[in-house]
């Protein structure tokens, strides 16, 4: 026998929309939210639009530079950044951590990375190292240490203790545990994370680019400058077919490691 659905507690239904609508309201009061000078401000919005469409194809061609660098950009990131964010992991995790003063340290160093924006870190290291895509990928690579590492350590903090506590108690120091019987237990999960941070590191670099930090964002800054609106959207369907295919291919890697 099917058991009987519950009713739902709608009192507490009730409380709980109307709470985040006044929140909302307040919100929108907090930011000066006006209903009325968004519609009079619409008209710009389409005169916009109407400027930015149909794209500029014959710009297509000078996309391929910028687009590779960004590629290059988040590929460096991705790379170097995964394989620094893997000790970073290992003593942020309870279990395997040497001891507390260590696994409180790593913890807090993993958030400050996470608490500044990928932005700061291409403005910061914009200035120490000249705009381009060198800062873009030194940026990326701390952004790529602060996304892995953190998802990397819950992993590690979940796998089965058997086998790292054999191989300490068959004579093995704390490196052997790690590397023989902690990493390989997670490792399906580091490659699905590090899958994951490429795909967020080619949506970032466009971004990183406007603040001179390299790839295809530094060409649709200016362009947006010059209000080439056209090539704007040339440049952002560029993107998307980029990204598109990025996560398919990213998609199809994770299906054949489950």
């Amino acid at each position: 026998m099917i058991p009987a659905r519950p009713s739902p507690n709608w009192p507490l239904w009730i409380g709980v929309v109307g709470f985040l609508a006044a929140m909302t309201v307040w919100s929108a009061y907090g930011i000066g939210f006006s209903a009325s000078e968004l519609a009079c401000n619409i008209a710009g919005g389409t005169r916009l639009l109407e400027e930015s469409w149909p794209p500029d194809f014959g710009f297509l061609p000078r996309l391929a530079g910028p687009m590779m660098e960004t590629v290059y950009i988040a590929i460096i990131g991705t790379v170097v950044g995964g394989i620094l964010a893997i000790p970073v992991a290992v003593l942020a995790a309870r279990n395997l951590t040497p001891n507390r003063p260590t696994w409180f340290v790593d913890r807090n160093f993993m958030n400050i990375l996470r608490t500044l924006p990928d932005l700061f870190w291409a403005m910061l290291f914009a200035t120490a190292v000249g705009f381009g895509p060198v800062a873009g990928a030194l940026a990326l690579t701390v952004f790529t240490v602060a996304v892995i590492s953190k998802l990397y350590s819950e992993s590690l903090e979940s796998i089965d203790m058997g086998l790292p506590e054999a191989i300490r108690a068959a004579g093995g120091n704390w490196l052997q545990m790690i590397q023989f019987g902690a990493l390989p237990q997670a490792m399906q999960q580091y490659v699905s994370y590090a899958l994951y941070a490429f795909e967020l590191n080619i949506r970032a670099s466009v971004v990183l680019g406007l603040v001179g930090a390299g790839g295809i964002g530094m060409i649709l800054e200016t362009q947006r400058a010059n209000f080439e609106y056209e090539r704007v959207t040339m440049i952002i369907l560029a993107v998307l077919v980029a990204v598109l295919i990025i996560e398919e291919i990213s998609e199809s890697i994770r299906k054949r490691l489950t």
